[in-house]
């Protein structure tokens, strides 16, 4: 008998998560496990007013949660990703300017971060054949 077999071995190992029930793993079981509970109180408290409404309270409150635990990008999870988001656009602007002010100008003027030419005022065409 021949005993080769193929079995195609992934690159990266780190990116083989364990499943647990179902096919989730321990992240997505707690995910949805957290938005069960916190949507199911919200449909049966609108439920004596509408179906309707139920159901549309049960999804806005599950869904960001649900979202949440299986959005993952550039191999992080969701609150990893936002963390990095929110301090590279808002909390470490990516352009720092320079302003000028009374204490910083000597160390402007040495850096020559400032422009410091002597402007000459020309005359006019039309002031200078006045003048003639």
């Amino acid at each position: 008998m021949n005993n080769n077999f193929v079995v195609p071995i992934p690159k990266e190992l780190k990116t083989i998560k364990s499943k647990l029930f179902f096919g989730l793993t321990k992240r997505q079981l707690i995910g949805f496990g957290i938005a069960l509970c916190l949507g199911l109180p919200v449909f049966f408290m609108l439920k004596s007013f509408s179906l309707d409404l139920a159901m549309y309270g049960l999804f806005l409150t599950a869904v960001p949660i649900i979202f949440g635990t299986i959005f993952i990008k550039d191999g992080m999870p969701t609150e990893a990703w936002l963390k990095v988001f929110i301090e590279y656009k808002y909390l470490n602007p990516q352009k720092r300017y320079f302003r000028v002010s009374k204490r910083n100008k000597e160390l402007a003027e040495e850096r020559n971060l400032i422009d410091v030419k002597k402007i000459r005022k020309t005359k006019s065409i039309s002031s200078a054949s006045k003048a003639r």
